[in-house]
């Protein structure tokens, strides 16, 4: 399943996920097969995604699949119109992979920036076919894929001019605006949370940590978060069940002047 974290800062918009892929043979067998980036720039520069759960789609990786089609998304103008079609896509193709098997949980996210009312403001697409998420697992999983915007909520009660200045806010008490997908959610909050506070503690106490301020300080961040979750399958699981690890990718957009 692996892990996908979103993270908004005012410096930008960062996603950051491991590398493992997991492979499942007919005889019940598992293993860790090759690892394969999770995040990318897509379809264009300013345009962040990134996705957990199955890893293949046309029976290809699917960044692979994202490069074959990535020229019919490029005249699409607004993160809405990329993240709609990109489901139909998606959902399609993944009917034809599967045929009659249960379908595979599959998460994908696609950020960016959107002006509103003049205000450059953050936007993350949410494309599944998990359609409620429990305690430590998706529920409720099949072939229908969903496409909502997962950013506007949390945001709008904020009026547009200050979004930014509240995030920075946020930052200073190291408290940036984040999210996540991926395997057992509430072994990584937790695990999220003590790294949080450990190194919130560094910054006040120890000379060489401060407050992050810049895009590239908080990906840092990221992808100890990341590393520290993949660190704990390495412990804990064998192999065939390491479904977080291999390393960490990180991409990030700066926020629009």
């Amino acid at each position: 399943m692996s892990i996908l974290v979103v993270e908004i800062v005012s410096e930008g918009m960062i996603f950051g996920a491991d590398r493992n892929i997991t492979v499942t043979y007919t005889d019940g067998r598992a293993n860790q097969g090759v690892p394969q980036r999770k995040v990318v720039k897509w379809p264009n520069n300013n345009t962040l995604l990134g996705f957990v759960g199955a890893a293949t789609i046309n029976g290809q990786p699917i960044e692979n699949w994202l490069q074959g089609v990535q020229g019919d998304f490029q005249n699409l103008t607004t993160l809405e119109q990329m993240a709609q079609e990109l489901r139909n896509r998606v959902e399609t193709q993944r009917r034809i992979d599967e045929g009659t098997r249960p379908a595979d949980a599959m998460i994908i996210h696609l950020g960016g920036f959107e002006q509103r009312n003049g205000n450059w403001m953050p936007y993350v697409w949410h494309i599944t076919n998990a359609h409620r998420l429990g305690q430590f697992s998706y529920l409720d999983i099949d072939k229908n894929y969903t496409c909502t915007e997962h950013m506007y909520g949390p945001l709008k009660d904020i009026d547009p001019t200050e979004v930014r200045k509240q995030l920075g806010v946020q930052a200073k008490q190291f408290k940036p605006f984040w999210f996540h997908q991926g395997l057992d959610l509430l072994t990584f909050n937790v695990l999220e949370s003590s790294i949080k506070s450990s190194f919130k503690l560094l910054c006040e106490q120890h000379p060489d940590h401060s407050i992050p301020t810049t895009l590239e300080e908080w990906s840092k961040h990221v992808k100890m978060q990341i590393l520290m979750y993949g660190a704990y399958y390495e412990a804990f699981r064998p192999v065939g069940q390491r479904y977080v690890g291999g390393g960490a990718d990180i991409e990030c957009i700066a926020w629009p002047i």
